[in-house]
């Protein structure tokens, strides 16, 4: 568990009214990486399931940067 951080849980309920701002896509197979909603900030990281690829998603702006 990380330190200083809260643990937070929501159900599908909650995410299902949440409004859908995008689904950034893998720059290599533009398999969608992730699912971005409304009022999501910073930046994550995520591994594409398809072709491995690592990439950093701008949660505020979607954009996608490839890590080589």
């Amino acid at each position: 568990m990380m330190k200083g951080r809260a643990m937070t849980t929501i159900t599908k309920e909650q995410v299902k009214r949440m409004k859908l701002k995008g689904k950034p896509r893998c720059p290599k197979c533009r398999n969608p990486l992730t699912f971005v909603y409304e009022g999501a900030t910073g930046v994550i990281g995520v591994k594409c399931l398809r072709c491995k690829c690592e990439a950093l998603v701008n949660n505020e702006t979607l954009e996608v940067i490839l890590i080589e």
